[in-house]
């Protein structure tokens, strides 16, 4: 059994509050492929990184998905 810090705890929870707000964030796009074509990118992303151990890779791949998801955000302010 894997025995993980609580700074491992901490992050996987803001790893997977950031989950949460992306697919939340997808749900809104009106455009039925396009929503498509980003939550499948989005799970895929995730799917990829969930194996990741080091704390600081963890933190970077974390940071880099807020980024994209403001990204986004600023896209559909944008679109509408």
């Amino acid at each position: 059994m894997n025995q993980f810090s609580l700074k491992h705890f901490i992050v996987r929870s803001q790893a997977l509050a950031l989950y949460r707000d992306v697919m939340r964030t997808v749900m809104k796009i009106e455009d039925q492929d396009y929503r498509k074509e980003i939550r499948e990118w989005a799970r895929s992303e995730f799917h990829r990184n969930r194996s990741l151990r080091d704390l600081g890779e963890i933190r970077t791949q974390v940071a880099l998905g807020r980024r994209s998801l403001n990204e986004l955000k600023l896209a559909m302010q944008m679109a509408s």
